[in-house]
């Protein structure tokens, strides 16, 4: 079921990437993504993995969890605002794990558990306007 967004609905196609360490938690975003017509890039469940993926595809936005087994994502998040790509995080963090991180300050944190509705609401916002991020 497509949920409903006061924003406008999201693309058909967007490429949301996923970063997200926690197995069941990146199924589930992947879950809401897909059942909203996104394509999922990811889940990346390292900072590693996200910046090596970030190399082979553009995605029109991201989610982001703040703590990837004990790394900060800041590097994804420097990553991605030097490519203009947008993204939200989707953490259980306080303010204080952000201060301090540019990158992370200001950012939308839709906690955990992640609500869909909200999560689509926020990725509609963000990349309102956008095209699909179709990679490369």
């Amino acid at each position: 079921m497509t949920l409903p967004s006061p924003h406008g609905a999201l693309q058909p196609g967007l490429a949301v990437f996923v970063v997200e360490d926690e197995f069941l938690i990146s199924l589930e975003l992947a879950d809401v993504l897909q059942r909203n017509e996104c394509r999922v890039v990811g889940p990346a469940p390292t900072v590693a993995d996200a910046l090596a993926l970030l190399e082979r595809e553009a995605p029109a936005a991201a989610v982001l969890d703040v703590t990837l087994r004990g790394e900060r994502v800041t590097p994804v998040a420097a990553a991605l605002r030097r490519r203009g790509i947008p993204y939200v995080l989707a953490s259980a963090c306080d303010g204080r794990e952000t201060d301090g991180h540019p990158e992370l300050e200001g950012v939308e944190n839709l906690g955990k558990p992640t609500q869909p509705g909200r999560l689509i609401e926020s990725l509609a916002r963000i990349t309102d306007g956008r095209h699909r991020g179709d990679g490369g």
